[in-house]
């Protein structure tokens, strides 16, 4: 993969110039699109582009059981997350047998056949967050194989720093959405390097930079971010400020996760901004109500509009499985 965003002393041409080349990803997302068999996508109407994202998908434990015994842990809630013509998750596990277990709390390693459900719904997923690295780079690095294998789309880790901070870019009706990921917690300890596999750090001038410089191509720029406190029901005022600025800098709308509950939702200068979305496939809780509920955000895009944004209620059940909330 070529990275479409790099450190601002690379120089603006040279970002341009890779930006470009990525946008070449819209042609994979239309291909995958056809090899994909399961439910029928919703396409939005003609001149408009949307994308449904949903929170943390965790497929080990209870979630990892379902799929062992071929449940499809995503069946429930089919028509939310095909509610659009682009749908992303944020991939809170690893996938594949490679690598080391890390030295901490929890880690999670995705049932084997989690792919073939991930495809069925995905056109790609979030790896800039805390689990991408639960298995050490020969982890992340296996899981990337396997994502690229399966034709599943993912941004927010890569080989390189450079890669993990290259936005992915979904087009539909002239519209091009480009979507960033860079995780907050413990960010130095999972972080790539120049020369080492890793996720991308949310570090404050770099996000801003590779906004601005993916707004020069895009229509609409999406900043996924894994940030804020865990189990706490509102926003760190540092991520408040941190979301404006991201708006300022040319972000249509800001989504983020990590805390395991849904938190407030402001709206800066006409951009959403949703600081968490709590669960989506998750299991691993103290069985406290507000982790067993989260949110499936829709935004829709319109050439010189703001973007619109509808948002759902799931909630999940003992297994951490989801399903709409009434």
């Amino acid at each position: 993969m070529v990275p479409a965003c790099t450190a601002l002393s690379e120089g603006t041409m040279r970002r341009d110039l890779l930006f470009f080349v990525s946008a070449v990803l819209l042609a994979t997302v239309s291909a995958w699109a056809d090899e994909t068999t399961g439910p029928a996508r919703k396409a939005s109407p003609a001149g408009t582009a949307s994308v449904v994202f949903v929170g943390d998908v965790m497929l080990d434990n209870g979630p990892g059981h379902a799929i062992a015994s071929g449940r499809d842990p995503f069946a429930a809630c089919a028509d939310l997350l095909l509610d659009a013509d682009f749908t992303i998750g944020n991939l809170e596990c690893v996938l594949g047998r490679a690598g080391k277990l890390a030295h901490k709390a929890y880690v999670f390693r995705a049932a084997e056949d989690s792919p073939r459900f991930l495809k069925r719904y995905f056109t790609a997923v979030s790896l800039g967050n805390n689990h991408a690295f639960d298995f050490g780079p020969e982890g992340l690095v296996a899981a990337l194989d396997i994502l690229d294998r399966e034709k599943i789309g993912r941004f927010g880790a890569g080989r390189t720093l450079a890669e993990a901070r290259q936005p992915f870019v979904l087009e539909k009706d002239g519209l091009r959405i480009a979507i960033l990921a860079a995780n907050g917690f413990r960010a130095a300890d999972y972080a790539a390097t120049d020369a080492t596999p890793g996720v991308a750090p949310l570090r404050e001038a770099e996000l801003l930079a590779d906004i601005a410089a993916a707004r020069k191509h895009a229509d609409v720029v999406v900043p996924f971010v894994h940030w804020g406190d865990e189990l706490v029901a509102g926003p760190l005022e540092a991520d408040r400020a941190f979301a404006r600025k991201m708006i300022d800098a040319g972000a249509a709308a800001v989504i983020g996760g990590h805390p395991h509950v849904t938190q407030t939702v402001d709206v800066h200068r006409g951009g959403p901004i949703v600081y968490s979305l709590g669960n989506f496939v998750f299991d691993y809780y103290p069985c406290d109500p507000p982790e067993w509920t989260g949110w499936v955000v829709k935004l829709t895009a319109a050439k010189g509009e703001p973007v619109a944004v509808e948002t759902r209620a799931v909630v999940l059940d003992a297994a951490g499985l989801p399903r709409p909330a009434k």
